[in-house]
């Protein structure tokens, strides 16, 4: 579910690529750059099952790794948010960023902290 969004014949092209052959400017959470690409409501729909599962197991510590636009989606589902306002707002997830969102016992979903980069991965020695 957290999958990267398919972006149809873009895949595995270079960013440079998908700017010059883009068939159609994403205006809406609707929107597809290429007529086989998933949309972000696409994205959306794939995720909600996932994140419903996930709210069922409030009570456990979970990690989740994702893509960027992937994680800008689910982002906006966290806060509880309804899919359009993806047509106005971006909540990024960012390539090797870290995240801390909870729930408090009331309900209050929270995020704390959004796509930290100062985390460096060591090796053991």
């Amino acid at each position: 579910a957290l999958k990267e969004r398919n972006l149809g014949k873009a895949v595995g092209k270079s960013v440079k690529w998908l700017k010059e052959n883009i068939e159609m400017e994403e205006l809406t959470v609707y929107d597809k750059c290429f007529s086989d690409a998933e949309s972000r409501f696409d994205v959306w729909q794939r995720m909600l099952s996932f994140y419903e599962i996930l709210l069922n197991n409030a009570e456990e510590n979970i990690i989740l790794v994702s893509h960027g636009d992937s994680l800008s989606v689910f982002n906006v589902m966290w806060l509880g948010l309804d899919v359009e306002m993806l047509n106005t707002i971006d909540l990024y997830g960012v390539s090797g960023g870290v995240s801390f969102m909870y729930q408090t016992v009331q309900g209050k979903r929270i995020i704390k902290q959004i796509g930290d980069t100062s985390y460096k991965i060591g090796r053991a020695v």
